[in-house]
């Protein structure tokens, strides 16, 4: 990760505390696509553990199932780069937005 300045985040957001909440929520969404991610590679991983119980040959490799883990970047260094390469789209929900996304909702 290059170093942050403020003035790139200034030059993108209104203020400081605008850019720390965006990179926070976009954080935590690269958080729940990481754990998808390991989810998705857990379950293909026990259902091969019950084939070769079954079969007794096949062994799996849990230390390069443990590398791969390792190698996933960190959300918060992934949010921030985003954020100072201006890759980051947001916008702001007003009430009335708000309201509508409910009656959608209800409709449903």
């Amino acid at each position: 990760m290059s170093k942050l300045s403020l003035d790139d985040l200034f030059e993108r957001f209104e203020n400081i505390y605008e850019a720390v909440e965006v990179m926070a929520l976009r954080a935590r969404q690269v958080i729940d696509e990481q754990k998808r991610e390991i989810d998705v590679k857990l379950s293909v991983q026990s259902e091969t553990e019950n084939d070769s119980d079954e079969l007794g040959a096949i062994e799996i490799d849990r230390e390069a199932f443990k590398q791969d883990i390792k190698v996933m970047t960190k959300p918060t260094v992934v949010a921030i780069n985003e954020a100072v390469n201006d890759d980051l789209e947001f916008r702001y929900i007003s009430p009335d937005d708000d309201a509508e996304d409910k009656s959608k909702k209800e409709e449903k």
